[in-house]
């Protein structure tokens, strides 16, 4: 069976998005070792809660998109830990999110959430 000229399409785009980010990575990874990369934030980016800020047994919701248009789950894992992040549990959250549990860059312990249709980080949460 010949793949559609949207599939085809998708795939090409998804190829594309995660080469530009290994790129931003490599670039990023770069300066650190100038050092003059940016400190890693310890706090979540605008648009983003707190997981301890949220009520207990809430479910988050990262996406209403089906699940035909989510990014795989290997390739999420790729740029997470391409991020910095490594991971001990990764898996699909109630509230249609990949969920991370692990360590940042800084060996840290993080929980994290993530957008799987744009891989945009959505929620994270970093022991003290």
């Amino acid at each position: 069976m010949q793949p559609s000229q949207m599939e085809v399409l998708m795939n090409n785009c998804r190829q594309l998005f995660i080469s530009l980010l290994v790129v931003q990575l490599v670039s990023t990874a770069a300066l650190a070792q100038e050092g003059t990369a940016p400190k890693t934030m310890t706090k979540p980016a605008a648009g983003v809660t707190s997981i301890a800020a949220s009520a207990p047994n809430t479910t988050h919701v990262c996406t209403t998109a089906p699940r035909s248009e989510w990014m795989p789950v290997d390739e999420m894992q790729l740029l997470a830990t391409h991020r910095g992040y490594r991971i001990k549990t990764f898996k699909v959250s109630k509230g249609s999110c990949y969920e991370l549990y692990g360590f940042d860059r800084d060996g840290r312990i993080v929980e994290a959430y993530f957008d799987p249709v744009t891989a945009r980080l959505k929620l994270q949460n970093i022991a003290r």
